[in-house]
């Protein structure tokens, strides 16, 4: 089954032609099909002005090309001078020949296209073409020369259509064309879709992130808005309220443009997901690490013994003599080493001197082409008191929960005293679940039958990388390696490939989530950051949230 984007349910697409081609797309090609519907576009004519330009769907398939689809519903009839459509008796002419308008809107497109690849000149290596789909009817008689039958989606041919469209491919197919690599096919989705390229970050990763697009709410699309000419900014938002995804698009907007483009956020396991989202035609535009591992990499380029300038086990390693080696190290480094635009994820885990060397990180600090942080102060875990660089002004903000079901989202939000706020059509979801047990053993047996329940084909039917455990770190040697039949692993590799259920600590899962949480918790310590880390924890479960509270230490 191929894959529609916007991902809707056919059923969704007004235009009944649309909505019936829609179906047969989406139901009959194979699943390495993407099915782009209403793609718009603007180009100039050749008096300079200004047109705009729609296409019913583009196909992208990495085996055959591109092709690009018309779709004129009803019933219609070429009479050897025009085309006519039959509406309630009447006959009316089309505006406009469905086959020019077809190949125009194609040639257009390609346009677009050849702009991703500078070597191709004016050809690009795989095979493009376009068709007219009618599938009210049946196309019967003469056709004019200028349209071959092949070209023709009519009732009859739509009732196959994997033979359909690899005819039309064979009628455009050139010798010299081929199939699209990896970096070919992002190549073509980046020049699809429009300047925040959120879907293609979705697409190296998970299947439901799609999700995601359809989820933003109009605070999102605001801040999508005022990111596109706000050099400098600071926003602040909830847990779930799509920071991250946010903070990437805009990282890669700014690194298409030529500029080097720095990604930055505190968790590894955050980054390690990140950098296998990012498609591979960022590499030389953008860098995603974590703020470690970048002060690590530029003191070993420069020369400068970071691990020998103090402990690295002391408290003030990191928040006062990481920061100073990491500006001792940009004092030596030419600009190849340094970036104009900065973007900070997870800002409220940042230290003072963080910010302050951060600054040497810039080519040129009186002159950021870009310096964006995004941040949630009620996930602070790290610092007691943060703040934010005073040159990005007042925060934005992001109130709508968009990631947790209304039920988890309201439980989340009154740990923190956040008014929780949610998009409309949210889905309710099912209360989370409250258990307690006296000892951390039974709080793993009753895990395990969680976890079981989750997972088993007969019960739940989840998949291992759909589901977590969250304990405390420092019961890390007590962690069990699976629950009877279901494995558990440390590696977020091996979860991420479903091989197995991913135990962690709520500070490493920090700003990743997962459709099912089952969380371990020891007796509160009434520490001030007690309700951080439940909330950051909690936060995590995008359907299912189950916590397991032990009384006994």
């Amino acid at each position: 089954m191929a894959r529609l984007f916007p991902a809707l349910d056919p059923a969704e697409i007004e235009n009944p032609g649309e909505r019936a081609v829609a179906r047969v797309l989406a139901e009959q090609l194979p699943n390495r099909v993407e099915i782009f519907h209403s793609f718009n576009w603007l180009a100039r004519n050749r008096q300079g002005t200004i047109q705009e330009g729609e296409c019913d769907f583009v196909l992208l398939d990495p085996e055959s090309g591109l092709l690009f689809v018309e779709v004129k519903g009803g019933s219609l009839v070429f009479d050897g001078r025009e085309w006519v459509r039959e509406v309630r008796g009447e006959h009316r002419s089309l505006n406009k020949d469905p086959f020019a308008q077809a190949s125009r809107g194609m040639h257009d497109i390609v346009e677009l296209v050849k702009r991703r690849f500078p070597r191709a000149g004016d050809e690009l290596p795989f095979t493009y073409g376009f068709a007219v789909a009618f599938p009210d009817c049946r196309v019967t008689g003469t056709l004019p020369p200028s349209i071959q039958p092949e070209l023709i989606l009519d009732a009859a041919r739509l009732r196959n259509t994997p033979d359909a469209v690899r005819r039309i491919f064979a009628s455009f197919s050139r010798r010299i064309h081929r199939g699209l690599d990896d970096r070919e096919v992002e190549s073509v989705r980046e020049a699809l879709y429009p300047k925040y390229q959120l879907v293609p970050v979705i697409w190296r990763k998970i299947e439901d992130q799609e999700e995601r697009l359809r989820r933003l709410t109009a605070d999102q699309q605001r801040i999508l808005d005022i990111l596109a000419n706000q050099p400098k900014a600071a926003i602040r938002g909830v847990a779930g309220s799509g920071k991250t995804i946010l903070a990437l698009a805009k990282a890669q907007a700014i690194a298409r443009d030529g500029v080097r483009t720095l990604f930055l956020c505190y968790n590894r396991p955050l980054k390690d997901w990140l950098q296998d989202a990012v498609p591979e035609s960022f590499s030389e535009n953008l860098v995603v690490d974590t703020y470690h591992g970048l002060t690590d990499e530029l003191c070993k380029a420069a020369g400068v013994p970071l691990w020998e300038m103090g402990n690295p086990k002391a408290r003030d390693f990191w928040t006062d003599v990481a920061p100073e080696a990491l500006m001792q190290a940009c004092d030596q480094l030419g600009a190849a080493y340094k970036f104009d635009a900065v973007v900070v994820d997870e800002g409220q885990d940042f230290h003072d001197l963080w910010w302050t060397s951060l600054d040497s990180v810039f080519r040129d600090p009186d002159n950021k082409v870009c310096y964006y942080v995004f941040y949630d102060p009620k996930q602070n875990l790290y610092v007691d008191n943060p703040s934010l660089p005073g040159e990005l002004g007042q925060p934005f903000e992001l109130p709508e929960n968009c990631r947790n079901t209304i039920r988890i989202a309201e439980h989340c939000a009154s740990l923190v005293g956040y008014e929780n706020k949610y998009r409309d059509g949210a889905p309710m979801g099912d209360e989370p679940e409250i258990a307690r047990v006296r000892t951390l053993t039974d709080a793993f047996r009753e895990a395990g039958k969680r976890v079981r329940a989750l997972c088993m084909p007969n019960l739940g039917g989840l998949k291992m990388s759909q589901v977590v455990v969250l304990a405390p770190g420092f019961t890390e040697k007590k962690w069990p390696a699976h629950f009877d039949t279901i494995p558990l692993t440390k590696s977020f590799e091996q979860w991420g490939h479903s091989e197995c259920v991913l135990i962690a600590s709520w500070s490493r899962f920090k700003g990743l989530e997962a459709d099912a949480i089952v969380i371990i918790e020891m007796p509160s310590t009434n520490e001030p950051r007690d309700n951080a880390n439940r909330y950051v924890a909690r936060s995590r479960a995008k359907h299912v949230l189950m916590v397991i509270q032990v009384e006994e230490t």
